[in-house]
Parts: structure tokens; sequence; C-alpha cells
């Protein structure tokens, strides 16, 4: 994983893999017939490592919006410079989904799985009445997908401009005001009062109750 973070898939070789795992070539081989296989057990690790951590986060008992802040926070800490580099692994297989058959078949299966979690954890909360009725479940599950792809590539290419802690805001309040109707909330007040009490820059967004200009 250092490897494809720090070169890119490409530019990473299987003799760089046995240097740096300092495994021989042939316990390499013996697991890992080829880059790509070696390539896709990492993507799919870390996938399956995020949606457990997501899924048992969810299906514990509590509220709703103490597991949207603690969900928010993990997405968020995994922007910071310390895991840019293993985060380019998920650019990387983006990327690579375009020129691989393989690649982008095991990148449609990941993503239909995160979409068909975000259905559920959407219908739950709509359930509750902490989203909107008529919120198109289907359609926000695959836009809160692109928002945070975009956010990632963003990070990882060194395009973001807008600090951590605003982006964070503006994200809570963008899926507030997206998804909730006037008296639900899926953050806990600490978050969601950052976007509305002005301790925080809002980057444009507006807030429940105030007028869009």
């Amino acid at each position: 994983m250092s490897c494809f973070a720090r070169q890119g898939y490409h530019a990473t070789s299987m003799d760089d893999v046995v240097r740096e795992s300092g495994l021989s070539v042939g316990a390499i081989y013996t697991y890992f017939p080829s880059k790509e296989d070696l390539f896709l057990a990492l993507a799919d690790a870390r996938s399956e490592q995020t949606l457990a951590y997501m899924s048992d986060l969810f299906r514990r008992p509590g509220p709703m919006a103490d597991k949207s802040r603690e969900a928010i926070d993990f997405f968020f800490q995994h922007l910071t410079d310390d895991f840019v580099p293993l985060a380019r692994m998920g650019v990387e297989f983006l990327s690579e989904a375009a020129k691989s058959d393989r690649i982008k078949e095991r990148q449609q299966q990941r993503f239909e799985t995160v979409r068909q979690f975000y259905c559920w954890l959407l219908r739950e909360a709509q359930q509750r009445g902490e989203v909107n009725p008529d919120v198109d479940v289907e359609a926000a599950a695959e836009l809160m997908m692109a928002l945070n792809e975009g956010i990632l590539i963003l990070s990882v290419t060194g395009l973001r401009r807008v600090p951590l802690d605003r982006r964070k805001v503006a994200y809570v309040n963008f899926l507030n005001e997206g998804l909730c109707g006037p008296t639900g909330s899926l953050f806990t007040p600490t978050i969601a009062e950052l976007a509305t009490n002005g301790s925080a820059p809002r980057n444009g967004t507006h807030t429940k109750g105030e007028s869009k200009p």
C-alpha cells in the first residue's frame, strides 16, 4: 500500500513491493500472482474495513445524531496530511477502473455495496423522522457518494483550498439542509451549531431559518 500510495499503480513494480515488505519474491507471488491481484486485494481490504466500521457504528443502539457525528469525524480524520498518502489508494483505484475490466468490475461492486448501505441508512432515518419523507433516497445516496469521492480527490491531488474545519462545517450544513425537515437533524448540536451560530465561516452556505439570497 505504501508503494502504490507513494509511486502510483503503474510506477510501482513487484520488485518495489518485495523490497518494501522485506519478504521474498516467492512469498509474494505465492499469494498474489500479479501486481493487479495485489492491488485489488489492497483496495478490497480498505473498502471492507471502512464499511465494517460504518455498519457496526450505525447498527449500535443510541441516537442517530451521535453516530453521524462519529462518522463525519472518521471521514475528515482520513483527509488530514498524515492520512493523505494512504487515501491516494482510493484515487488510484478510481483511475485504474477506466483501464482494466477486472478493476472496473471490482469498483462497481464496491460502489454498489456503499450505495446500498447509504440507502439503508437514509431509509432508517426517514422512518424515525430524521430525514425528510420527500427525499429521494437512491438519488441522495448517490449524491453523498459523489460528494465524498470528490472531497477525497481534491484532498489527494492538492487542489483543496478551504481548511478542513471549514469544509466540515459546510458539509454538515449541506447535508442537514438537503436531507432534513425543519425539526429533523442527522447531527448533534455541537456540530450543527457551528453552521448556525456564526462561530465558523460557512463559505456561502445558509442555515435553517435564514433566508436564501
